[in-house]
C-alpha cells in the first residue's frame, strides 16, 4: 500500500488497508481535485475525503438550497418552492421499502408502529406509511426547514444539531440515503441499534459503487454489496434481507438517468432474529487498484450500453410519438381549415 496512504482508514471498516485511485469518465462522473478518493482492499468500499474547501453543511439548509435543481438564474435562485423537485421523487421510494419490509417481517402486524426515520428530512416516508398504516412516528435530522415540514405532516422531530435521541424501542428505523453522507457510519449503527426494539427491524438503502457515479460532493462512501452487509454486521445486525433497488422512473424528467435495476443497495436488518438460509453477499474485492478502476469501468461501460441508453432510447421514442402526432394533427388542421374552412381532425375525431 501507499505509505502516504496512512493518515486516511476506510470509513466503512476504518482499514489502513487502502489505496487511492483516480477514473476519469464522461458518462460517470467522479469527484474532482478536492477530494481525495480511496478504494479499501478489506471490504471493497470507496471512502472519499475533501482536503479543499469547506464541507457542505446541512443544519442550516446549505446542502438543498445549493441544488440547481430548477435551472433558474440571477436573483431567481433566492426564490424557491417550500420543497425541492428530488423530495418529490424520493418520496416515491415508499412504495418498493413498504413491499420488501412486508415480505421480510411482520411488523405491520402491529396494531401501531412506532418508527424513526433517521436523516428523513421533511417525513414524506412516514406520512406515506401513515396513509397505510397506523404510525408513531420521529424524524430525526439536521435540517431545520426539513423538521418544519416533517411536523407538519404528523412527525415528531428531532433536531440532531441540537439534542440526542432519547427515544428507545422503535419498531421500525429507517435510513434512507444517509449513510453515504456520514464520516464514521458504523458508529451511527451501534448507536442507532440501541434505539431499536427487542424484535425491531432497521431498513437503510445507499448508492451502489458499481451503478452509481463518484462525483456527488456531499458523498463520502459508496458501498458495495459485501462492505454493506459486512458494515451492519460488525454493528452487530442479523441481517434479514438485502438486495438491489432503483430510484423512480419519474427522475428522468428531470435530467437524471441513472435508474437502473443494480442502482442502489437495500438492507433488512434485526436485532436477534436470525435467517440462516440468507446467503451473506459473496466477497469480490479486486486484488490492486488497477484491476478495481477496470472493473469500475467495464461495469460503467456495461450499465451506458445496456441500461441507460435503451432507457434514454425508450424516452426519446415517446417524445418523438407525441411530436408526431402533434405535427401531423396540426399540419393536418392547417391544411383543412385553409381550403375547406372546417378541420378535418376534428370532424374525423367526431366520427369516431
Amino acid at each position: 500500500m501507499n505509505k502516504s496512504n496512512t493518515s486516511f482508514n476506510c470509513r466503512v471498516c476504518v482499514s489502513e488497508k487502502i489505496e487511492e485511485f483516480k477514473i476519469v469518465h464522461f458518462g460517470f462522473l467522479t469527484k474532482n481535485e478536492n477530494w481525495k478518493s480511496f478504494f479499501c482492499f478489506d471490504c471493497g468500499s470507496v471512502s472519499e475525503f475533501k482536503i479543499k474547501e469547506n464541507e457542505i453543511t446541512y443544519a442550516d439548509g446549505a446542502y438543498r438550497d445549493n441544488k440547481n435543481h430548477f435551472n433558474t438564474k440571477s436573483d431567481d435562485k433566492k426564490i424557491l418552492p417550500p420543497i425541492d423537485f428530488w423530495s418529490a421523487i424520493s418520496f416515491k421510494r415508499w412504495a418498493h421499502i413498504w413491499k420488501v419490509l412486508n415480505k421480510s417481517t411482520n411488523i405491520f402486524s402491529n396494531k401501531e408502529l412506532k418508527m424513526l426515520d433517521y436523516g428523513g428530512y421533511n417525513g414524506f416516508l412516514p406520512y406515506a406509511f401513515s396513509q397505510k398504516h397506523k404510525i408513531n412516528s420521529f424524524v430525526a435530522d439536521l435540517d431545520q426547514k426539513g423538521l418544519n415540514m416533517a411536523q407538519f405532516l404528523g412527525s415528531k422531530t428531532i433536531d440532531l444539531s441540537k439534542n440526542e435521541i432519547d427515544e428507545k424501542n422503535f419498531d421500525l428505523i429507517t435510513i434512507v440515503h444517509v449513510l453515504e453522507h456520514l464520516d464514521k457510519p458504523l458508529e451511527n449503527l451501534i448507536k442507532l441499534k440501541d434505539h431499536l426494539s427487542d424484535e425491531g427491524v432497521l431498513y437503510a438503502e445507499v448508492p451502489n459503487l458499481y451503478g452509481f457515479p463518484l462525483a456527488d460532493e456531499a458523498h463520502k462512501i459508496a458501498f458495495t454489496e459485501f462492505s454493506f452487509a459486512k458494515m451492519f454486521q460488525s454493528a452487530g445486525y442479523e441481517i434479514l434481507d438485502y438486495g438491489f433497488t432503483k430510484t423512480p422512473k419519474e427522475s428522468i424528467k428531470f435530467d437524471y438517468y441513472y435508474n437502473h435495476e443494480s442502482e442502489n443497495l437495500f438492507i433488512i436488518c434485526g436485532k436477534k432474529r436470525k435467517n440462516p438460509s440468507l446467503n451473506f453477499p459473496k466477497n469480490k474485492i479486486p486484488n490492486s487498484i488497477n484491476n478495481f478502476t477496470y472493473e469500475l469501468k467495464i461495469k460503467y461501460a456495461n450499465l451506458m450500453l445496456k441500461k441507460i441508453s435503451f432507457t434514454l432510447f425508450k424516452s426519446s421514442l415517446r417524445y418523438f410519438r407525441t411530436f408526431a402526432l402533434f405535427f401531423i394533427y396540426g399540419l393536418v388542421d392547417f391544411i383543412s381549415l385553409k381550403i375547406f374552412k372546417i378541420s378535418l381532425v376534428s370532424k374525423f375525431l367526431r366520427k369516431k
